[in-house]
């Protein structure tokens, strides 16, 4: 039985892992897409027409957050818990979508109505409430977009979401956004060049779904039940209650900053806040697939698994995105510096958002485990805490410092957040992910950052840059081989090379 156990405590870290490399290709493609598209706007644009343009996406991405309507997630959770009643498992895919589709037309239309309003109260400049109205459409596209790629992910099928999502739209984008500003468009043309680029994305997702997979939505059947709605609204409303608090920590800070500073401020935050979120990228990946193996784990009553599960995916993620953290604090000037001189007065801004993100990856997946083991109602009362104290704290703070007190603001309420999760995860199911392990990347952090700084200091800026993270990742790479590979890691990874020379 112990190795009946570990096979499938193995198996579902390899199938995490495959998740996690296939989200990372994507994401480090949409990721360059992103940096691309911000670099082209800020070059071409300067930091006043490109804080328009990121105050917009900045408004149209948090309300991305509530359009869904707990929606994605709830997907997520049912599809493999019910994988053994197919009409179920249709039926609460049908609400999903039903759900998410008012919740996206509501939310778009009220933005598009209230761009005036809005415009008014923030950045009350020339053109916004037209760019305002584009990203109320990008707003509808990517919320349908963002639910076939849940279906995806919910059925181990991320794939799918990493060609069209992580792929194809950022591609898009970056070749229209770069062709209308050629054609010497400004902010607006910029938007509709988005517009497009997520329409071709949805229609390209749809037709993945309705050719590659088996399961189909439906509004009906014996599962129609009084009951079964209950059950699903249960657990979808109190996370879009969830999602209004994270709307107040996602990038409220962004939206504070246009209202009490300029298009300017706003422009140099953001990019300092779009390097940061590198960091993000291995919590991100690691937790594409992580959901729905925990939901199914909980269900079927394998404890010792899902500890197992949880720990080893919050140290791959904490080691990952300790020496991320490391090169870019280490050359964060440079690195501000790609996007324009007057970008470099967001330092301080990069180094707290950067330790803030090492809090949040330090804790992985706690946020995704709470909302599979049914302690939905604990998360929504998380954002909605700190999302609280994330507003008040930004008010006071950008009043006195400007930029860097929406930093110190919004850095420490993250940190904090994420350490209150591993506790109530502790307190709840007593699961923690923590060990002598973590010690590993934390001693060859220190000898990375020290290789690092030595090479900045004796180099110009750009070959330090380039030859210090080289260092960086071998010193690195180097210290966690002489500690040596841990068990499970190494099973997975045989598994794994297993897998691929037995498809050969």
């Amino acid at each position: 039985m112990a190795d009946a156990g570990g096979e499938s405590r193995v198996r579902s870290l390899v199938s995490i892992a495959r998740g996690a490399s296939l989200y990372t290709v994507g994401k480090v493609v949409s990721d360059a897409g992103e940096f691309v598209l911000h670099l082209l706007v800020s070059r071409f644009l300067g930091a006043g027409l490109y804080g328009l343009f990121a105050y917009g996406k900045t408004l149209a991405f948090t309300a991305l957050l509530l359009t869904n309507l707990g929606s994605d997630t709830s997907i997520l959770k049912y599809l493999p818990q019910y994988e053994d009643q197919p009409k179920k498992r249709r039926f609460l895919l049908g609400l999903a979508w039903l759900t998410s589709f008012l919740g996206a037309l509501v939310v778009s239309v009220t933005l598009f109505v209230f761009a005036p309003t809005i415009a008014a109260l923030t950045l009350d400049e020339t053109g916004f409430v037209a760019v305002l109205r584009l990203f109320a459409g990008i707003l509808f596209l990517d919320t349908l977009a963002n639910l076939l790629y849940a279906t995806f992910r919910a059925v181990e099928l991320i794939e799918y979401e990493v060609l069209t999502g992580r792929i194809l739209k950022p591609g898009l984008r970056v070749v229209g956004v770069g062709g209308a500003l050629l054609a010497g468009a400004s902010v607006y043309g910029v938007v509709v060049a988005m517009v497009v680029a997520s329409a071709v994305t949805l229609i390209v997702a749809i037709a993945f779904f309705f050719n590659r997979l088996e399961i189909r939505p439906t509004l009906r059947g014996p599962h129609a039940t009084r009951g079964t709605v209950t059950e699903y609204y249960n657990f979808s409303l109190p996370l879009t209650a969830k999602e209004a608090g994270t709307v107040m920590q996602g990038r409220i800070d962004v939206l504070i900053v246009g209202v009490f500073l300029s298009s300017t401020a706003v422009g140099i935050y953001n990019v300092s806040v779009l390097v940061s979120s590198l960091l993000y990228i291995p919590l991100l990946a690691f937790n594409q697939l992580f959901p729905p193996i925990a939901a199914r784990l909980y269900a079927n009553d394998e404890r010792a698994d899902l500890a197992a599960i949880y720990g080893a995916t919050t140290r791959w993620i904490f080691t990952i995105s300790l020496l991320l953290g490391l090169i870019v604090v280490v050359f964060r000037t440079e690195i501000l510096m790609v996007f324009g001189s007057e970008f470099t007065a967001g330092t301080l801004v990069l180094t707290l958002f950067v330790v803030s993100q090492l809090f949040n990856c330090a804790t992985g997946p706690s946020d995704s485990l709470l909302m599979m083991t049914d302690h939905q109602y604990t998360v929504m009362a998380n954002e909605w805490v700190f999302g609280i104290a994330n507003v008040v704290l930004n008010i006071v703070l950008i009043q006195q410092y400007g930029f860097v007190g929406a930093a110190v603001a919004s850095a420490g309420v993250l940190a904090v957040r994420n350490l209150t999760k591993v506790a109530e995860v502790w307190y709840f199911e007593r699961l923690h992910p923590y060990s002598r392990s973590f010690f590993k990347p934390l001693f060859a952090g220190v000898i990375a950052a020290v290789g690092m700084l030595v090479v900045s200091a004796l180099l110009p800026p750009l070959p330090a840059v380039v030859l210090g993270a080289v260092v960086g990742i071998v010193l690195y790479a180097g210290v966690l081989f002489l500690f040596g590979i841990e068990s499970v890691d190494r099973q997975a990874y045989e598994k794994i090379v297993g897998a691929r020379k037995s498809a050969e």
